[in-house]
């Protein structure tokens, strides 16, 4: 039995005994059972709210297991990702320097090789670049070309 139907139980016992109006422990009796009533509706209330709160944090937990799920994934991809002159991994390096010194592979985009030079994000050692654009512009085509080629023959 729940607590609003045990407060509406006991306050057809108190009207079944008939107590006289007028007197005074009657008069706290009543209240007393008007308060218990009350009370057993607001703890009703609150128990709904409580499943409605409960509802609501399951939900934001399985949203929040998707959003690390795909974190998860894109860290697990962010493994193929090259480490670029700044020391952020990027999609876009479209070279690759290994530093002479500590042997640290980086990935460069065109914007790294156009500033002349870097510092290896690894060691500090400075890095220059010396290139001709007609031979980027080549090494751009010829790849290209060779990915052309294997989309063909798949």
């Amino acid at each position: 039995m729940k607590l609003t139907e045990k407060a509406a139980y006991i306050k057809g016992l108190a009207e079944g005994l008939e107590l006289d109006p007028k007197d005074k422990l009657t008069k706290v009796v009543k209240a007393l059972i008007d308060l218990t009533q009350e009370m057993s509706e607001m703890i009703a209330e609150l128990e709904q709210c409580y499943d409605d709160v409960c509802d609501q944090i399951d939900a934001l937990d399985e949203d929040l297991a998707g959003v690390e799920d795909l974190l998860s994934e894109e860290d697990d991809k962010g493994d193929d990702m090259a480490v670029c002159g700044c020391g952020c991994q990027s999609e876009e390096a479209a070279y690759e320097v290994t530093c002479p010194t500590c042997q640290t592979v980086i990935g460069l985009t065109e914007e790294d090789i156009s500033k002349d030079g870097m510092t290896c994000p690894t060691c500090g050692e400075t890095l220059e670049f010396d290139y001709d654009e007609d031979e980027l512009d080549d090494t751009d085509e010829s790849v290209a070309e060779e990915d052309g080629d294997s989309t063909d023959s798949e």
